[in-house]
């Protein structure tokens, strides 16, 4: 079912319909000229008095249209009262009820099931003269892109009969004749595909992709659900799993295209998922020659201001290598290699080791497929969910009954392209021998408040099972990192006597951990601390991912525990983008010490990729700098035929740049032929916007002529038979239809 709006409380934005059913005309003024039976009704919302619908249910009620063209708004209204032509209809009260909006494309065998129910009083010819304007008949851009070509006139034959009496979106209202397995699918396994942005986002998704199929067969839309499925069992919300589902649209329709169903925000998302997709690109492309490097890619997407996409092109490739067989050798090769070196090294920055783990494995197996599937059938036996779990549970047990509160414990599998760089490292071979060696493939964490703590739960740990006396380590008092590092380790003999490692810390010394000088990342990347930069960026995004996003982290808790990391909850760490003045009554005193301070970078410049004849680079320029000024500075003006792009845009002059920007000059026919395959051509767009311009100034006229020879109130209702006007001033003495009008 489409959105419900009330009137009292609902904003009106360029790109969401003006929710009426039927308008009311104050005294001497009409909202437009009003058309000949049959034409098309166009109406701007500006000024005018909307009444939420007609006396009776909600049955009664009208759906209104909207489509977009040239950055104008028309509309066509349709739908009916069943009994329009008797007295009852006559009454028009200011109801508070809500209006339903609806918008349909594409054809569609529902037409109006039952024509005998409308019943509006026919209105006469309407005679020569200024309030009469004929509107020729058109096609809009949103037709031209998503359906199959019909006029606009056409689409009237084609609306639903009588809005569902469910509060559930329903997408055949939007987008007729799609398939909805997928979506059915989606909704039993994750309740967020029943929100109605999601419903309406997958309707346009199968809409634009409808008969696509990718290389293995399966349907593109498959692919774009798979995704989306990843991203929302990730915890995030619906702007972002709606951008999943239609990460691949911008290669078919516009971004104003786009807009006319979904929220600026989502359709921001799409445009950085698709850059990130085009950067990928040309790191494919230039990473042979060194002109765009790993490096420069993960610093890239670690500085990128959009989280959301970063995390949606992560479920993307992840999909992508799910189904990756079907490809030849080199691009697997390829593929797998980039996410090594850069997709999964990101994941890890970001915290979001559930990705980061599948990622591995899966360009792992492409690349080292003997090894990976000797690994994964080695570990089988060490590596059983279900016995971390009952460990975890046990573990938990035996803190309740020492009179430990843990902040945290979560355990998790060591993942099989983890225990291959370890092997590797340590210089072992892949045999059973070399991994027996190994006693962390479990492991698990536990957190607590205070440094005293660390000592009980590591007693009541050792009461539950067997010790390893030669793996215990003492990192809080016998041994010292220069790092920073702080952490009990003890490896017991868990359920069904596998080993799992425990470390147990206090949420300080987690913090230390995750984003102070010991932090994980930069132990596994074996970075040193002389990126400054780059190292209060991934802390800051880290941060975001963690505590905004609140992105599920996938690993082994105790039942009913929240599926986050809420080990640093106490500390207020969710606080930090707070003013200073504010966290001081909710962070802890350890946040604010100068050296533990987590903070929004200050920024004063910003890192692009321009790509220009020259070759590709990273550059760095003022914070604030606007697409002229680089116009400017890069000399551009003197050569004719090239044009910049901003993430493959041309973009308003003074917008200014921001970080992960792929900014690119390029020949101007190379921009054009980029254009969406099924979006109207530029003549196109001219065209029309003069149409609109020439309705535009005949209606104005028409208004002039209707306020100087009126003086009545009238009330305009729409129907499939076009718009009925009933005069409501007090020389009617009741509402009833004005002939000729």
């Amino acid at each position: 079912m489409a959105a419900t709006y009330s009137l009292a409380t609902s904003p009106l934005t360029r790109s969401t319909p003006i929710p009426f059913s039927t308008k009311r005309v104050p005294s001497g003024r009409s909202s437009g000229a009003l058309p000949v039976p049959g034409s098309q009704a166009r109406l701007s919302g500006a000024g005018a008095v909307a009444f939420d619908g007609l006396e009776g249910g909600r049955d009664d009620w009208h759906q209104r249209y909207s489509l977009s063209t040239s950055g104008r708004r028309r509309s066509i209204a349709s739908g009916s009262p069943s009994n329009t032509g008797s007295a009852e209809a006559k009454n028009v009260v200011m109801a508070s009820n809500n209006v339903v909006l609806g918008f349909s494309v594409g054809s569609s065998a529902s037409a109006f099931s039952d024509a005998s129910s409308f019943s509006f009083p026919a209105r006469p010819a309407a005679p020569a003269g200024p309030a009469t304007v004929a509107r020729p008949p058109r096609t809009g851009l949103l037709s031209r892109a998503l359906s199959t070509g019909e006029k606009e006139q056409d689409l009237l034959a084609h609306l639903p009969p009588v809005l569902p009496s469910t509060d559930a979106a329903d997408p055949l209202i939007f987008f007729p004749g799609i398939p909805l397995e997928l979506l059915r699918e989606a909704q039993a396994e994750f309740p967020i595909f029943n929100n109605e942005l999601l419903v309406h986002a997958y309707g346009l998704a199968a809409r634009a992709h409808q008969n696509q199929q990718r290389k293995n067969g399966e349907s593109l839309l498959s692919h774009c659900v798979s995704v989306a499925k990843t991203v929302a069992g990730l915890g995030l919300d619906a702007e972002t799993v709606a951008a999943a589902l239609l990460h691949e649209c911008l290669d078919i329709v516009s971004r104003s295209q786009l807009e006319e169903f979904m929220p600026p925000s989502v359709v921001s998302v799409l445009e950085h998922v698709n850059t990130i997709t085009e950067m990928s690109r040309l790191y494919r492309q230039h990473s042979a020659t060194g002109s765009f490097s790993d490096e420069t890619f993960q610093r890239l997407l670690v500085g990128f201001e959009d989280v959301k996409a970063v995390i949606v092109k992560l479920a993307d490739r992840l999909s992508e290598l799910r189904t990756i067989s079907v490809l030849p050798a080199d691009r697997q090769a390829a593929l797998a290699r980039e996410t090594l070196e850069v997709y999964s090294v990101v994941a890890n920055r970001l915290g979001v080791w559930c990705l980061k783990a599948e990622l591995e494995d899966l360009a792992f197996s492409v690349l080292h497929p003997e090894e990976y599937n000797w690994l994964k059938e080695a570990v089988r036996t060490r590596q059983d969910p279900v016995a971390l779990e009952t460990t975890i549970n046990s573990i938990k047990a035996a803190l309740q009954a020492h009179g430990v509160a843990y902040e945290d414990i979560s355990g998790r599998p060591k993942n099989l392209y983890g225990i291959y760089t370890k092997l590797q490292k340590d210089g072992k071979p892949l045999t059973a021998e070399s991994l027996s060696s190994l006693y962390d493939l479990m492991a698990l964490r536990v957190v607590v408040a205070h440094k005293h703590e660390c000592y009980t739960a590591l007693r009541a740990v050792q009461s539950v099972y067997r010790v390893m006396p030669s793996r215990s380590k003492d990192f809080i008092k016998d041994i010292k990192k220069p790092n920073g590092y702080q952490s009990l380790h003890e490896t017991v003999y868990g359920e069904g006597d596998v080993p799992v490692e425990v470390q147990i810390r206090t949420h300080k010394m987690h913090y230390i951990a995750e984003y102070g000088f010991a932090a994980h990342w930069k132990y596994k990347e074996q970075m040193d601390s002389e990126d400054e930069w780059l190292e209060k960026e991934t802390q800051y995004k880290r941060w975001l991912t963690q505590y905004k996003l609140r992105v599920h982290d996938k690993k082994v808790r105790p039942q009913g525990s929240p599926p986050t990391d809420s080990s640093l909850k106490s500390l207020g760490v969710a606080y930090m983008d707070m003013p200073e003045e504010q966290q001081r009554g909710l962070m802890d005193p350890f946040l604010q010490h100068e050296r533990f301070r987590l903070q929004v970078p200050a920024k004063t410049e910003v890192s692009v990729l321009l790509q220009t004849c020259d070759g590709i680079e990273t550059k760095d320029f003022p914070l604030g700098t606007t697409a002229n000024q680089l116009w400017r500075d890069l000399g551009l003006g003197s050569q004719p035929g090239y044009a910049l792009t901003v993430n493959s845009r041309l973009p308003a002059g003074e917008a200014a740049l921001q970080s992960g920007d792929l900014v690119q000059v390029l020949p101007l026919s190379t921009i054009l032929s980029r254009s969406p395959p099924q979006s109207a051509p530029l003549a196109a767009v001219l065209e029309d916007w003069e149409q609109e311009e020439a309705l535009a100034a005949a209606e104005a006229a028409a208004e002039r002529a209707l306020v100087a020879a009126s003086a009545d109130d009238y009330l305009e209702v729409y129907s499939r038979d076009g718009m009925t006007t009933w005069s409501m001033g007090p020389n009617a003495g009741a509402a009833v239809p004005v002939a000729g009008m």
